[in-house]
C-alpha cells in the first residue's frame, strides 16, 4: 500500500514497473482538480478560471471523459494489478469487476439502510458508443450505484506486465462545480459530434447528460451522506489486504 500527496497531474503520469506487484495507491490531492478524458480537447476547459480558482487542470491517459476531484468529499483509490495474478482478465470490462465488487460490498455495509450499492454489469449494446464530457455521465463495467445515482467511477490503462485501476468514490454532487469551468460552444460541438444516432436509438436518451453534467444523477443521492475520504480509504485497504 502506498499513500502519498500530490497533484493530480503527478498521480495520472506515474507508472509501475514492469516488476511491480499487487499495489494500492491512495492519492491525497492539496486541491480540487479538473482532469479531461484521453481524447477530450484542451479547449473544453476555460483553464484562466479554474486556475484563478485554486482548481489543478490536468490530462488523464485512461477513460475517455471529463473528471472533477473534490479533496475534501472524494476517495481516489488505485489498484495495481500484475500479470499472472488471479485478479488478472484479459477482458478489459470484465478486469473491472473485483474492485467494483470491493468498493460495492463496502458502501453497502456502510450505508444500512441508505443502501444498497450496485454493481454495474452492462450488457452489449449495438449502435456507435456514446462519449459523455463527463466521466460519471455513464456507467461501465463495475462501477457503482446507489439509488441510481452513480458513486464509483472506473478507469484502467494496461501493459502486458500490469494493470492499474483507478477508482474514484464521489462523495458529493459537482455538476455545478463542473459547468462555470466548460466552454459552452466546444461542450456543444462535441456533443453533437458524439450525439446518439439513428442505429442506436436505445441511447437517445442519453443526450441530455451529454450536453450537461448537472443532470446527471451522480454522488449520493440526497439524505445519503457518505464516510468521509479518508475513512473509505481506511476500510477499502483494510477489506482489501491480501487480495490476490
Amino acid at each position: 500500500m502506498v499513500t502519498d500527496a500530490g497533484s493530480a497531474d503527478e498521480f495520472h503520469r506515474r507508472q509501475p514497473e514492469p516488476d511491480t506487484g499487487h499495489e494500492l495507491w491512495v492519492r491525497h490531492l492539496p486541491r480540487p482538480a479538473l482532469v479531461l478524458g484521453s481524447t477530450q480537447p484542451d479547449e473544453l476547459i476555460v483553464a484562466d478560471r479554474a486556475e484563478a480558482d485554486g482548481i489543478e487542470v490536468c490530462r488523464r491517459r485512461s477513460g475517455g471523459g471529463l473528471v472533477y476531484v473534490d479533496p475534501a468529499t472524494d476517495c481516489w483509490i488505485d489498484a495495481v494489478v500484475p500479470a499472472g495474478s488471479p485478479l488478472w482478465r484479459d477482458d478489459i470490462g470484465q478486469a473491472f469487476h473485483w474492485i467494483g465488487e470491493a468498493w460495492g460490498r463496502l458502501l453497502t455495509d456502510e450505508l444500512g439502510p441508505a443502501g444498497p450499492a450496485l454493481v454495474h454489469r452492462p450488457t452489449p449494446h449495438r449502435g456507435r458508443p456514446v462519449r459523455p464530457l463527463w466521466c460519471f455521465a455513464e456507467l461501465g463495467h463495475g462501477e457503482v450505484t446507489v439509488g441510481a445515482a452513480k458513486v464509483v467511477g472506473l478507469s484502467q490503462r494496461r501493459t502486458r506486465h500490469w494493470i492499474r485501476l483507478q477508482s474514484l468514490v464521489l462523495g458529493g454532487w459537482p455538476g455545478r462545480q463542473l459547468r462555470p469551468y466548460l466552454d459552452a460552444d466546444v461542450a456543444r460541438s462535441l456533443a453533437a459530434r458524439d450525439r446518439p444516432t439513428a442505429d442506436d436509438p436505445d441511447r437517445a436518451g442519453e443526450l441530455g447528460p451529454v450536453i450537461d453534467p448537472a443532470l446527471v444523477r451522480a454522488g449520493p443521492p440526497a439524505g445519503v451522506r457518505l464516510p468521509g475520504p479518508e475513512q473509505l480509504a481506511a476500510d477499502f485497504l483494510r477489506r482489501t489486504a491480501g487480495s490476490g
